[in-house]
């Protein structure tokens, strides 16, 4: 049957056997017969049937340099972890100018080790299911230490942020005050986290993965010798030919000039694949950049 969210009016479809549903764009879980919201504010997410290990191992397969047999490493720890995250939708627009309005679903880690690993992820809207105190013996159960407020404040700073941003891009002034917003609680979730470490050629190396889809969040591995050699290579190379050209300018124009920018525009880009493909061991992720921004999380 088709049902429509209270939050944002979105429409979509359900099985007519649902009773409680979670909108899809905006995570906001209400009953579908009535429209009402759900009043219960503790939610969790079931954890993928996949074996974390495998997937984490198959991933790491796939990245330069990587031991072509490292599918085969032995892995030596797989810990569940419940992550408390409170959830918010979150809308604000200008008064002043109507072009420069966000929209968007962001999930505040309260808690746990592991809350700078998720700071900014890109949390799922879809599958959070009312809390089951079951879970609780069936991995590490972390309580929330950040208060719902305290996160509220961090998503309306955000929101400010990215309203800001966008004046700033339109060449418009900005003023606090003149901004219209709403931040929705979505309730505290227990989201399901994997730790994964395994052995590699005597040594050790750590993986975490999204509980929920097999996203790898973060992991690292060692980098073959050969793939080593070779970025050593090109990046020796890139400061090479950098001289060259800089030498050529220097001639042609007469100044020292030519010769600094040329070794500068080489380093900088020699630089990223020294820090790359030189090194013994690299990090990888799935969902973030290696500016450490995240490239999934978009406003809806």
């Amino acid at each position: 049957m088709d049902v429509q969210c209270p939050t944002c009016s979105a429409k979509f479809k359900v099985p007519d056997t649902v009773t409680v549903a979670t909108c899809p764009y905006c995570g906001t879980t209400f009953h579908v017969h009535t429209g009402e919201e759900a009043t219960e504010e503790h939610y969790f997410f079931p954890p993928m049937k996949k074996d974390a290990g495998g997937v984490l191992l198959k991933f790491l397969s796939r990245q330069y340099g990587a031991p072509a047999d490292i599918t085969g490493a032995k892995i030596t720890k797989k810990q569940l972890h419940w992550v408390p995250v409170h959830f918010f939708y979150a809308h604000g627009r200008y008064r002043r100018w109507t072009t420069i309005e966000e929209v968007f679903f962001e999930g505040v880690p309260a808690g746990s080790p592991f809350a700078p690993l998720l700071d900014g992820y890109p949390f799922p809207v879809r599958g959070k299911r009312f809390f089951d105190q079951s879970i609780v013996g069936k991995g590490r159960y972390y309580e929330p230490e950040v208060t719902k407020e305290e996160a509220e404040k961090k998503v309306y700073e955000h929101l400010l942020n990215a309203l800001r941003s966008e004046a700033l891009e339109e060449d418009k002034p900005f003023e606090d005050d003149n901004v219209e917003y709403e931040i929705k609680y979505q309730g505290l979730v227990h989201y399901p986290l994997w730790e994964v470490h395994y052995e590699y050629g005597g040594e050790s190396f750590e993986g975490y993965v999204d509980g929920t889809d097999g996203r790898v969040i973060e992991a690292n591995y060692p980098l073959m010798s050969g793939a080593r050699k070779k970025a050593t290579l090109l990046g020796t190379g890139l400061i090479g030919a950098g001289l060259v050209f800089g030498i050529a300018a220097a001639g042609a124009y007469g100044s020292i000039w030519g010769i600094v920018g040329g070794l500068i525009s080489a380093g900088a880009g020699s630089y990223g694949i020294f820090k790359k493909g030189s090194v013994k061991r690299r990090t990888v992720s799935e969902v973030s950049s290696s500016g450490g921004g995240n490239i999934y999380f978009k406003p809806i």
